[in-house]
């Protein structure tokens, strides 16, 4: 079935006779970390804040009968922990204005409200095939070293070993072994992790990806002062971009394709969003 783009490359979600064929056993895995203080936030976002706003014992008499109630007031920009960038999220300088995706100028769309155009809550659910790609794994190692390169050559070996193949339409997914160092290992993470390449990148791409993620703050290598990754994939090619994904349990169990489930939050105007992805195997 051909699914046409509604959103960059990501099509209206359709649930296929193939995708349900990617159900074998029906175990489902959870790909968010825990949202909690003292996880690692990438700079110029927002830290994450929660505390009681209402504790059971503090609401009696709000409520007839015995029943109490307790609530809780959370802060946080979207680009915390394990989110999905929206393609407004970057833009790119031709002369002296700034453009996203397909051409859209940035200026005329930003205002109180946000961005107006390819914001986060025009994004559509994904429902695909995802394909995990164990870079970690294929070099027999646990976690890359920081800073590592990881290329088209890379990816393609992964395929190789693992029986799989990026199809059009499918969300690649890297594993970098950089998921074993958060909460742990802050500052690791944040600043010199494993990444995609722009080769890497363009492979994944032009092979039929809708969207992409890792388990790593910026999905490229770090340091990457130019985001030249985020740019191509945000920018050139409308794939939005998954980071910070729980991968330990699908490279645990060897699931190397699974049906993806990702549900972005409608944030008006907002540039991106907290997600709680699921992999059913």
């Amino acid at each position: 079935m051909e699914r046409k783009s509604v959103y960059g490359a990501l099509p209206a979600p359709v649930l296929t006779e193939e995708h349900k064929a990617l159900v074998k056993t029906g175990k489902v895995y959870s790909l968010q970390h825990t949202m909690e203080p003292g996880i690692p936030v990438f700079g110029g976002h927002a830290p994450f804040v929660i505390m009681p706003y209402r504790r059971h014992f503090e609401t009696d008499g709000m409520l007839e009968g015995p029943a109490g109630f307790a609530s809780e007031f959370t802060m946080m920009g979207q680009h915390t922990g394990t989110h999905i960038d929206a393609l407004c999220h970057i833009s790119k300088r031709v002369g002296d204005e700034r453009y996203f995706h397909g051409g859209v100028p940035v200026s005329g769309t930003q205002d109180h409200n946000g961005i107006a155009k390819l914001s986060i809550e025009q994004m559509p659910p994904i429902v695909t095939r995802g394909v995990l790609l164990d870079v970690a794994g294929l070099l027999g190692v646990d976690v890359l070293a920081d800073s590592f390169d990881v290329t088209d050559e890379h990816l393609r070996a992964c395929e190789t070993r693992q029986g799989v193949k990026i199809e059009p339409g499918d969300c690649t997914v890297i594993h970098t072994g950089f998921g074993s160092y958060w909460k742990r290992e802050n500052d690791r993470f944040l600043t010199r992790h494993a990444g995609a390449n722009l080769a890497a990148a363009r492979y994944m791409v032009e092979q039929g990806a809708i969207a992409v993620g890792g388990d790593t703050s910026t999905f490229e290598r770090l340091p990457s002062p130019r985001h030249d990754v985020h740019v191509y994939l945000l920018v050139d090619s409308g794939v939005p971009i998954m980071e910070c994904l729980n991968l330990a349990e699908l490279v645990r169990d060897q699931v190397y394709e699974f049906l993806l489930i990702v549900t972005p939050l409608k944030l008006k105007g907002a540039t991106g969003s907290v997600i709680h992805p699921l992999a059913i195997a």
